[in-house]
């Protein structure tokens, strides 16, 4: 082909693509920023909620306006009280920042059907409130390990964790495969209702990506229904930023005024070796 056909194809290309485009000036609506506000209840660790706001996803990042150091923050159940203080330590290890914290305490009395509320008012007047009630965690009742032959190069092995749902209620899980031995990364991060086993035994993998010698920590949660449908819907709109091709999705939040989670997090978790 010669050099002046090429030339012409190109130049035609590139004319025929501009005329394709088309400028479209899109009339959005003015931005509200909201109260955001994390906190998970667990057993012998210390209560902390993460308390930012909302920010422009059009506008210029403002990273020192996200997180807010002038909120009242109050936890209570049973008659019990609790303002939480700021707290200015980022969790490095975790990449998170819990900017409130229980001062001089680490964890709260934790019992089967108590109701736990949390109360949140900024500077500017916003409140958010949220509430949760704890249920006692479900045990795994064994691990088994299992050898799969994949050729004569290689056998696979996977742990499988085995637990018995209560058939009298309806269930929701979520199931962590943390490996220890490799800076406490997640190999699996699953979470599921009981709908398809309700009062059967069930088991559950840690996937193949571990190797012989690494520590495993396997972690069964016993979560309820509003973390199950923020854990859902927080997922589909995460696979919704950026596709052109995915329905807008919204996350649903237990957070009255504002958005975020609030939940307990009943767990029973072993640690094993693989061989």
């Amino acid at each position: 082909m010669k050099k002046s056909t090429l030339y012409i194809i190109l130049f035609s290309g590139l004319l025929f693509s501009s005329c394709l485009q088309k400028q479209i000036d899109l009339q959005l609506p003015p931005f509200h920023s909201q109260l955001v506000v994390e906190g998970y209840l667990e057993k012998n660790k210390p209560v902390q909620i993460a308390v930012s706001q909302t920010s422009n996803f059009f506008g210029t990042p403002d990273l020192t306006a996200v997180f807010l150091k002038k909120a009242t923050v109050v936890l209570s159940y049973r008659g019990t009280v609790d303002t939480l203080v700021f707290n200015p330590f980022p969790d490095f290890k975790h990449n998170k920042w819990f900017n409130y914290h229980l001062k001089n305490s680490d964890s709260i009395p934790l019992k089967n059907n108590v109701t736990y509320y949390l109360w949140v008012k900024d500077s500017t007047g916003r409140i958010v409130t949220a509430q949760t009630m704890w249920r006692d965690s479900v045990n795994i009742d064994s691990i088994k390990e299992i050898y799969t032959v994949v050729n004569k190069f290689r056998t696979d092995t996977v742990m499988r964790a085995y637990f018995k749902d209560n058939g009298a209620t309806t269930d929701f899980y979520r199931f962590r495969a943390i490996n220890h031995s490799r800076a406490d990364s997640v190999r699996v991060d699953n979470f599921f209702a009981d709908n398809l086993f309700n009062g059967e035994s069930f088991s559950l993998s840690t996937g193949r990506k571990f190797h012989k010698g690494d520590t495993c920590d396997i972690v069964l949660y016993h979560i309820d229904n509003d973390f199950f449908t923020f854990l859902n819907t927080a997922r589909d709109a995460d696979n919704a930023n950026g596709n052109p091709f995915a329905s807008p999705a919204t996350i649903i939040s237990n957070i009255k005024g504002g958005t975020g989670i609030f939940t307990c997090m009943p767990e029973c978790n072993r640690r094993v070796v693989f061989k």
